[in-house]
């Protein structure tokens, strides 16, 4: 590839980010980074890119290391390269997008309403749908790029080539998109929106479900983590009140930040609310600690303001934290911690503290139920994955058979 193709790669690529909603930021950095990429090509009289081209890129000029997790500035470098490699693949780059609106093109329209009206009927937490959604217009922007212009046009080459255009995704990601793109595809063929029956084209991503332990800290690093946080100050107190309500109750990060002074019953020391994730509602004790932290931030920390929720950021315009945001802040104080450099390559966000919860429980010999209930989870499967990492403490809670 010459240069001046690679030069309309990167223009085009920069299209889509925009067309596809992407932050001014998020624009300008890609910018920014495939401008650092063409500057290493030159020097290196590199005339053709490739994967190997952007990872050397990498390694080069900012320190990559392919056998360690990115950290998130290289993270974000990774995916812009990615996606030079993925529009030279296939015309079209995969979009990840930040918000529940998703732009199903028109030609594909009529059958997707009509798709998820049925998936809604069906019972799908309504969560849920938007996942749907970004995977089916994903699927849809991949056959537009291949000149297909509505469901009738869809053949099994197609969505062949889809998971060759998913291919940078993990096993998982993958497994979800088609089986979506299967009930799709099954839905069009029962009520004529497409003649044949194309699901056998569209298999199963078989990959081993357990086979990645799930990261958790011991009790001893939770303990160090929250000693560490500074709460002589705002941001301090905020910070401190919500690492506790993830590691000492298990709360997801979306249900954190869209806790409301409503969710808070004081006299009866609980905390109700209705999960962001699986629409399931949920209560849990209001243990000491976390009330007096709480209590410590709205007294001492947080802004004054009229909003309903109790976490805000700090800095102007004042509004509630997101829940993107509390991957940097985890990640942040584990950093600050020292811990991260500890623990090698375990996770570092919220979940991280999730898995650790479960795990310090199971070796308590909580029952796998109870563990389920303080998760949140709908089932105790889901919640297995969870202790996966106690694999003797699993085999204790086994009930004796007679």
């Amino acid at each position: 590839m010459e240069q001046a193709t690679i030069k309309q790669t990167i223009a085009r690529v920069g299209e889509c980010l925009e067309k596809g909603g992407y932050a001014k930021g998020s624009i300008r950095q890609f910018y920014y980074t495939t401008n650092q990429l063409l500057k290493f090509m030159n020097s290196e009289g590199i005339e053709a890119y490739t994967t190997d081209v952007g990872v050397a890129f990498l390694r080069k000029k900012h320190r990559f290391n392919v056998t360690a997790l990115p950290n998130h500035s290289n993270a974000e470098r990774l995916r812009y390269l990615r996606k030079l490699s993925e529009f030279q693949l296939h015309g079209a780059a995969v979009l990840k997008r930040s918000t529940g609106e998703y732009a199903i093109p028109s030609a594909f329209r009529t059958a997707t309403d009509a798709f998820l009206t049925y998936r809604r009927f069906e019972g799908i937490v309504e969560k849920n749908m938007g996942t749907v959604s970004l995977y089916l217009e994903r699927f849809f922007r991949y056959l537009e790029s291949q000149s297909v212009i509505g469901v009738p046009q869809i053949t099994g080459a197609h969505i062949h080539g889809f998971l060759r255009f998913i291919t940078g995704f993990t096993s998982s990601s993958k497994d979800h998109m088609m089986r979506t793109v299967r009930q799709f595809l099954a839905f069009c063929f029962k009520n004529g929106y497409h003649s044949e029956d194309l699901t056998e084209f569209a298999p199963n991503v078989h990959y081993e479900k357990r086979s990645r332990l799930p990261s958790a800290y011991s009790r001893e690093d939770v303990t160090k983590l929250l000693e560490s946080v500074d709460r002589s100050n705002p941001v301090g107190k905020r910070d401190y009140a919500i690492l506790l309500l993830i590691a000492r109750l298990g709360l997801r990060s979306g249900d954190v930040v869209n806790l409301k002074f409503e969710n808070i019953d004081w006299e009866g020391n609980r905390i109700s609310l209705t999960q962001r994730k699986t629409g399931r509602p949920l209560t849990l004790p209001l243990l000491e600690d976390v009330g007096l932290a709480i209590i410590d931030y709205l007294k001492f920390g947080r802004p004054d303001c009229n909003c309903q929720n109790v976490f805000m950021k700090h800095r102007l315009p004042i509004h509630p934290c997101t829940a993107s945001g509390m991957y940097t802040l985890v990640s942040n104080r584990l950093s600050r911690a020292d811990l991260l450099k500890e623990t090698g390559t375990k996770k570092r966000g919220p979940h991280a503290l999730r898995h650790s919860l479960a795990s310090r429980l199971l070796e308590e010999n909580v029952p796998l139920p109870v563990i389920s209930e303080i998760l949140g989870h709908a089932s105790t499967n889901t919640t297995a994955a969870y202790l996966s990492i106690s694999v003797d403490k699993l085999r204790q809670c086994a009930l004796e058979v007679r």
